[in-house]
């Protein structure tokens, strides 16, 4: 089995790893150890519901065609007196 031992100063790692207060600022023994087969660590993540399609029911047909450039005409019909 490969696998990686380094010691390091904490302060490298603050940025990767949340450190306990007694670990702070000192030498660490730092040892990478592969998991192996990670499948029975990791645990499903739960689909997250979105808001697309939400409001589809909403939704009025006739006006779709208007909504490709609607940002930029008000954003022109806003800013042309410039």
């Amino acid at each position: 089995m490969n696998f990686v031992r380094k010691i390091t100063n904490s302060d490298v790692l603050k940025y990767i790893i949340d450190l306990p207060e007694n670990l702070r600022n000192q030498d660490v023994e730092l040892i990478i150890l592969p998991i192996g087969d990670p499948t029975p660590f990791k645990t499903p993540v739960p689909a997250t519901p979105t808001a697309r399609g939400a409001l589809k029911q909403f939704a009025n047909i006739d006006l779709i065609e208007y909504e490709q450039n609607a940002w930029a005409k008000g954003v022109q019909e806003k800013h042309e007196h410039r």
